[in-house]
């Protein structure tokens, strides 16, 4: 047979089954009043919901582009439950059986469908819409329901917050006792999709379990679940559940929830077998990456008194949490002012959290700890970081940090720190920005404030350090040399104080903090050879040092008819990681013989003409006083007389 024979055939073929199709759109009028038709659709909703379905507008039966009964204003209500209405109900009808006068549904389309689902305290879901449970034994071949243009309202019976779900689009279909639902709709703006599947609906009505499978998209967050549920008192669940996000800071965006920090909260995986009850949530074998920091452990979700509350246990090789400094951040961008990004802390008011965590290594911007064993907790609006023991620099690192709101809702801190036997070069490095003490020592320090940011919470810093070390070197500077060049030369000119260690013995400082400056209450470096003792006061707003101090230079071993020591006063001035180191010019003075006496008389000087100025003002002051000046030539005017 020839293509062209065969093209000829097909083509009658075709245009056969058209003039069949036409012919019955052109006689189903005929063979099935509309009537016949109104009752098929209201049989086949009847036998999918329980409920005699209540029509509040016209039916009629169109042909085209396929056989179906619309009925307009479509209202179900058994009583029990909120009511479902639609716009109108079209009921798709099978062709064949059509065709000897039998009309069968096919499916049933809910157009622009209002529904509501009230989510009860015990996790409960009352539908709005009754769907009767099928058996296994049922026929097979039921009708699809499907839902067009529909809103959906979720309301929380607890709390009658209602969340809306906006262009509906849903099918339910059944398997014998199984139910499968897919659809879309818009939550919040934002597009999103879900499936799921129940087993055996008749199981789950009587109370048993039942395999049950879920998967929800949206752009930022995916969220599935695949094993088993029941309805024992409450909802009931348990199974594996995965989750992940682009973005997690978008996803939680869209359960009203700000994380605390502004960075971070990116990339984000959740693994985790899950065991799910009326209001709680148990994640046991719990594996979450998030901005590529890698964690396990387990955790438990529950919702109490209106406040989500959770507790985990969290345990990582290597953690860096650099992102979620933003709103932490100590320092500015540039590492030389204190950070003036506002505090954020509305999240706090979002839930109660408690984690427990460890980590062989925690990274902060440029602080690093080791073997840290630290709680995290959020509670009654008051964060707090608690590190029972962390490893810093060689040292051991014990403290806590409270951020949360005063009186007025201004954020407020508490600070309270143990370092001890830590190396002291990178330590303060990273702490202070100090970089020319080298050893090793101990820092305590106590202090709060409260402002906006972290440069307002310095300005009214508060509370006490104190600061020891022992066995180290003073970079920068030669203590020893330029006091020996100082005191063979006092005025030789201005020694060259950069450059050389100073090595010490011991090193104490103890600082009382008030309103952001740091006085000095006792301040002392000591060796065999020098001693340096310090007062006056840090600006810790400002970063910057006003000290005044006295080296001394020490000789133990020097003759009886020699001078014992060497003292020389002298001034710390500038910032802290740079500060300028100037002696005092009249001590200079003093200690050279030949600038000896021309000091002595300028301070004679001094005094004379001092208290020829306060004469002055003596007599200017005294009424009718007369000048010094004109006293001579006023005595003769009086003699005269």
């Amino acid at each position: 047979m020839s293509v062209s024979t065969r093209l000829k055939r097909m083509t009658v073929a075709a245009l056969g089954v058209v003039a069949v199709i036409a012919g019955v759109l052109l006689i189903t009028p005929h063979f099935v009043s509309e009537y016949e038709a109104r009752n098929a659709a209201v049989r086949a909703l009847r036998d999918a919901t329980g409920v005699e379905p209540r029509i509040e507008g016209p039916v009629r039966l169109t042909l085209l582009p396929r056989p179906a009964v619309r009925i307009e204003n479509v209202r179900l209500e058994d009583g029990k439950r909120p009511a479902f209405t639609a716009a109108a109900l079209r009921a798709t009808v099978q062709i064949l059986p059509l065709l000897s006068g039998h009309v069968q549904i096919a499916s049933l389309t809910f157009e622009q469908p209002r529904l509501s689902v009230e989510v009860a305290g015990d996790g409960a879901f009352l539908i709005g819409i009754p769907l009767r449970p099928r058996t296994a034994t049922e026929p097979p071949m039921q009708p699809e329901i499907r839902f067009v243009e529909g809103t959906v309202h979720f309301k929380d019976t607890h709390t009658d917050n209602v969340e809306p779900l906006s262009n509906v689009d849903a099918a339910l279909a059944w398997s014998g006792a199984g139910l499968t639902a897919s659809g879309s709709f818009e939550w919040r703006g934002a597009p999103a999709s879900l499936s799921l599947s129940i087993a055996d609906t008749t199981a789950f009505g009587r109370g048993d379990r039942t395999g049950f499978r879920v998967r929800i998209e949206t752009e930022p967050l995916k969220v599935g679940f695949d094993g088993g549920i029941a309805y024992r008192n409450g909802v009931q669940a348990d199974g594996v559940l995965a989750a992940e996000a682009k973005s997690l800071r978008d996803g939680l965006k869209l359960l009203s929830f700000a994380p605390l920090t502004r960075g971070g909260f990116g990339p984000f995986k959740l693994k985790a077998q899950a065991a799910l009850t009326a209001n709680s949530l148990a994640l046991t074998g719990l594996s979450i990456d998030l901005d590529g920091n890698r964690a396990a452990g387990g955790l438990t979700a529950k919702y109490d008194g209106g406040r989500a509350v959770i507790q985990a246990t969290l345990a990582s090789e290597a953690s860096n949490f650099t992102p979620y400094s933003g709103g932490f951040a100590v320092n500015g961008d540039d590492e030389r002012d204190w950070s003036r990004e506002p505090i954020d802390l509305a999240a706090l008011d979002k839930l109660d959290l408690d984690v427990r965590f460890s980590s062989g290594r925690v990274v902060v911007r440029k602080t690093e700890l080791t073997r840290v064993a630290a709680t995290v907790s959020m509670r009654n609006g008051k964060f707090t970081l608690t590190v029972g023991d962390a490893q810093f620099h060689g040292g051991s690192l014990r403290g806590r940090a409270a951020l949360g709101k005063s009186g007025d809702g201004t954020p407020e801190v508490k600070i309270e720190a143990n370092i001890a036997d830590f190396d002291l070069a990178p330590g303060l490095a990273e702490l202070a920005g100090i970089q020319r003490i080298e050893g090793k020592g101990t820092l305590v320090l106590a202090l709060d404030g409260a402002g906006k940011h972290v440069h307002a919470i310095t300005r009214g810093l508060s509370g006490g350090i104190t600061f020891a070390a022992k066995d180290g070197v003073l970079n920068g500077i030669n203590v020893e040399q330029v006091l020996r060049r100082l005191e063979r030369k006092p005025l030789s000119g201005a020694p060259d104080f950069m450059g050389g260690r100073t090595s010490f013995d011991r090193l104490t400082a103890k600082l009382r903090v008030t309103e952001g400056t740091a006085k000095v209450e006792e301040a002392n470096v000591e060796s065999a050879l020098v001693r340096v003792k310090l007062a006056g006061e840090a600006s810790v707003v400002h970063r910057d040092f006003d000290l005044k101090g006295t080296a001394t230079l020490v000789r133990a071993a020097a003759p009886a008819n020699a001078a014992q020591s060497f003292d020389l006063p002298f001034l710390v001035i500038g910032p802290w990681d740079r500060p300028f180191l100037l002696p005092d010019p009249t001590a200079l003075i003093q200690r050279s013989g030949a600038a000896a006496p021309l000091l002595d008389a300028a301070r004679k000087q001094a005094a004379r003409e001092k208290a020829a100025s306060e004469s002055d003002d003596d007599a200017e002051a005294a009424p009718g006083a007369v000048p010094a000046t004109t006293a001579p030539a006023a005595a003769p005017a009086a003699e005269a007389r």
